[in-house]
């Protein structure tokens, strides 16, 4: 009985160590700081939360989260690298390993929180409709046997196959092929989260919103992989210190700025 034990304890120790460290659940936090830098999952075609400017730089209001988490962990921002995520592969990057933590404009949602797990809720967004200048649609009601494009996994997407079923959705893989395809007459409108068509909207004359009117509203969340809670609550608190200090006031006023009066209430 005694050599069984001892073979068993064994056999034990070495599945154990067969183990990646850092692979077991909660072991986020402590790989990060042992690794010296945080790895980020952000978005590229989403600003002004995620972008590239002119010189290839990793640009916007969730970078600068990605930043304040990376000061927060090793006491300054510059430990932290950006990985270019998008809105169908972000969670399977996560969930793979390749970062730590997704900041990618991403809708907390009853679906999600079954592969990963959110952070408190950070910012509030609802759907528009982007459409031609010289378009007649007026609100989303008006989709109806339309061709609507929408961003594969989004939650603009779930929404157009909720509220208007009867619309033809396409189904597109990022926010630039969208965009084209709106205007080249490939689709009618193009419904994404209000942030996002707001820019687009500013930056592109011949197109317009034609109802402020957001729908579907949702918050967003920071995403981790499912249980692990000391990096969860290392973040939680992170955010509710930003609120607390006034340092999240003044990101919404550097990226949001004068559109700010057009959103649904983000503090």
């Amino acid at each position: 009985m005694q050599r069984k034990t001892v073979l068993v304890i064994l056999i034990s120790l070495c599945v154990l160590s067969l183990i990646p460290y850092g692979e077991g659940i909660g072991a986020t936090l402590q790989d990060i700081k042992a690794r010296g830098k945080l790895i980020v999952g952000v978005k590229t075609d989403f600003p002004p939360f995620g972008f590239m400017d002119e010189t290839g730089t990793h640009k916007g209001f969730d970078i600068d989260l990605g930043k304040v988490l990376g000061r927060e962990l090793f006491g300054n921002e510059k430990e932290v690298e950006f990985v270019a995520v998008t809105t169908e592969d972000r969670i399977s990057s996560l969930n793979s390993r390749k970062v730590d933590i997704l900041a990618a404009s991403m809708t907390i949602t009853e679906e999600r929180k079954k592969v990963v797990d959110f952070s408190i809720p950070y910012f509030m967004s609802g759907h528009l409709i982007l459409v031609p200048r010289e378009s007649k649609i007026l609100r989303y009601q008006d989709l109806a046997g339309k061709r609507v494009a929408t961003i594969v996994g989004s939650t603009g997407d779930t929404a157009i196959r909720k509220l208007v079923p009867t619309a033809i959705r396409v189904q597109l893989k990022g926010t630039a092929e969208a965009l084209e395809a709106l205007k080249v007459g490939r689709v009618e409108a193009f419904v994404q989260d209000d942030v996002l068509l707001i820019e687009i909207e500013k930056r592109n004359s011949e197109l317009k919103i034609p109802n402020w009117n957001a729908f579907e509203p949702a918050s967003y969340g920071l995403a981790v992989r499912k249980g692990d809670r000391e990096w969860l609550e290392f973040i939680n608190a992170t955010l509710r210190k930003m609120k607390t200090s006034g340092e999240y006031k003044k990101l919404l006023e550097k990226w949001f700025g004068r559109v700010r009066a057009l959103l649904i209430n983000v503090e």
